[in-house]
């Protein structure tokens, strides 16, 4: 009865024995081809470079150009925005009954004044600068970082 004990415990402790044992044998050695760095390396520059073009969401400012219940004219306005400023953005929201049409992504109160007074002349002055979460493009980012 115990000799099956005996011979199944010398069992365990000699496979534990070599399982440890293979844990800390040495490594083997791993020949790779030196292209394959420069690609980590290439694959990382794209990744800084991804991460400094990327747009994020900041306090700002936009300019509310109308706000109707009838959906061409708010079409309509904002074909006429992209037409004249196709650098600039233009929002077209819908909040139940009126379509919302607001225009730009100003960082600043000033920079929003400047644009609207160009506006008004198209638009009328009907516009109203509204506080907004704007898109900020990462390389502007940087810039004002340093």
């Amino acid at each position: 009865m115990f000799k099956p004990l005996y011979l199944y415990l010398l069992t365990l402790v000699m496979a534990l024995g070599v399982s440890a044992h293979a844990q800390f044998a040495k490594s083997p050695y791993v020949k790779r081809d030196p292209r394959v760095d420069k690609l980590v390396d290439k694959q990382i520059e794209l990744n800084k470079q991804a991460l400094r073009v990327r747009t994020t969401l900041e306090p700002g400012f936009r300019i509310l150009v109308i706000s109707t219940n009838k959906r061409d004219l708010a079409i309509d306005a904002k074909s006429r925005l992209l037409k004249i400023y196709p650098d600039q953005k233009s929002y077209l929201f819908y909040q139940s009954p009126n379509f919302k049409l607001q225009f730009g992504n100003f960082r600043t109160m000033k920079e929003a004044e400047l644009m609207k007074k160009e506006l008004v002349l198209d638009f009328g002055e009907n516009l109203i600068i509204i506080p907004s979460q704007v898109e900020v493009k990462g390389e502007k980012l940087e810039a004002e970082n340093f």
